[in-house]
C-alpha cells in the first residue's frame, strides 16, 4: 500500500497505528501516524456533558495521545512535578480538541 511516496511498512488493527517508510536515496525516512479522530470526539462529548460543573479534585480535564503527550514533553513536566508546563500547554486554545473539561487550568 502506498501513501504518495510512502510505503505503509506496518499496521496494526487494534490500535489504528500505521508505520510508513520512504527511501531518499541515502536516507531513509519514517513517519507513523496515529488515528485520533473519536478521542477528539470523545473529548468534545465530555466536554459538553459536563458544561457548567464545577471544577474539583479528580475532575479528569484532557485525554492527550501518548505519542503526543511524549513529543510534547507533557510525561517528562508531569514527572517532574513542572505543573505549570502542563498548566500552559493544556490552557493554549491549539490544544482545545484534547481538554475533556472546559474553564481555564
Amino acid at each position: 500500500m502506498r501513501d504518495g511516496d510512502w510505503k505503509l511498512y506496518d499496521y496494526d488493527f487494534q490500535t489504528g497505528r500505521s508505520v510508513w517508510v520512504m527511501e531518499d536515496g541515502n536516507r531513509t525516512h519514517w513517519r507513523t501516524d496515529y488515528p485520533v479522530e473519536n478521542l477528539v470526539r470523545q473529548n468534545a462529548f465530555t466536554r459538553h456533558a459536563t458544561a457548567g460543573n464545577a471544577f474539583g479534585d479528580w475532575t479528569k480535564v484532557a485525554s492527550v495521545p501518548l505519542n503526543l503527550a511524549h513529543s510534547k514533553s507533557l510525561i517528562r513536566a508531569h514527572s517532574e512535578g513542572d505543573d505549570r508546563y502542563v498548566k500552559r500547554w493544556l490552557n493554549d486554545g491549539d490544544n482545545r480538541a484534547w481538554r475533556s473539561f472546559e474553564g481555564h487550568l
